[in-house]
């Protein structure tokens, strides 16, 4: 069960490197006053325990926007440079989506990665997606709670976290980087946009599923929507009623935002990119828009 977390207000950042958090100020309990200056909500390691409970990951590194502002490129340190990036700071990320973009218009929200580059010692920067799998976790893993300690520290925060607090940072951390390693080489494929306030509707519906159904072992939730997925398939196949098949198309619809926070995936950036396909198929194979529609029948 997750620990209860005290949240209030948000308030404006007091330090030019301080990290934008998609939390609407929540802070994990436990954490410092964050009345004081340099409070907890602006701290990177209490923003890395936020991004624990909301099943995401905390990252330090200098995140950038991409030209057309549909995307953005993230670049951590590189095997063997102990130094950050020039105007590294925390990035929340979740599945292969970064939040707090900086765009010409100031800080964005949330945007798909295009990229994740490393910089060596002597500045040079390399696509992570050059380096073997095990390489690029490793240097995930240090952009990290190691990054974000060491970041802490040069702000002249804590860098003290309790046990049960490492461990958690640590687990989400195991659970998110390998998949993102994997996705280094092909994060092209991440590019696929709906306007914004659909996907934020959507995310936001996302975090009150996780409220409520937390996360839960994969194989039994992935068991529990097929089931609601096979109860809606025989309501459709028996005809039954409107009500009946709204009650089982509500299940199917929740379990895959379940799923959606077990798997520590975007599923408004996953339907941006089935929805972007689907409309990129019709187009190669009919030059237009042509959905499926039933054959109305003669009078």
């Amino acid at each position: 069960m997750s620990e209860p977390r005290a949240s209030g207000p948000p308030r404006a950042a007091t330090t030019a490197y301080a990290p934008l958090s998609p939390y609407d100020g929540d802070v994990p309990w436990g954490s410092t006053d964050p009345g004081g200056p340099g409070g907890a909500r602006d701290s990177p390691l209490v923003l890395a325990l936020c991004a624990a409970e909301y099943a995401d990951v905390c990252l330090v590194g200098r995140l950038t926007e991409d030209e057309g502002g549909d995307s953005c490129a993230l670049e951590v340190a590189g095997p063997g440079n102990g130094a950050l990036p020039p105007g590294a700071r925390p990035v929340v990320v979740r599945g292969t989506m970064a939040y707090g973009a900086d765009t010409r218009e100031g800080p964005a929200g949330w945007l798909p990665l295009s990229r994740i580059a490393v910089r060596g010692e002597d500045g040079s920067s390399g696509d992570l997606a050059g380096l073997g799998e095990v390489s690029r976790v490793a240097v995930l893993e240090r952009a990290g709670l190691d990054a974000l300690t060491l970041l802490a520290g040069e702000r002249g925060e804590s860098t003290v976290l309790g046990a049960e607090q490492r461990r958690r940072v640590r687990a989400a951390e195991a659970e998110a980087l390998g998949p993102l390693a994997r996705a280094c080489g092909d994060l092209a494929r991440t590019m696929a946009a709906l306007p914004d306030d659909d996907l934020r509707v959507l995310r936001r519906v996302q975090e009150r599923c996780r409220d409520l159904y937390g996360r839960l072992e994969p194989e039994r939730a992935l068991s529990w929507a097929l089931e609601e997925l096979g109860e809606l398939s025989q309501a459709m196949r028996r005809g039954e009623s409107t009500v009946r098949l709204e009650e089982e198309l509500g299940q199917v619809l929740v379990w895959a935002l379940c799923l959606a926070n077990i798997t520590r995936t975007d599923a408004s950036h996953a339907f941006a990119k089935g929805f972007a396909g689907e409309r990129e198929r019709q187009l190669r194979k009919y030059g237009t828009v042509k959905p499926y529609r039933r054959a109305v029948l003669p009078c």
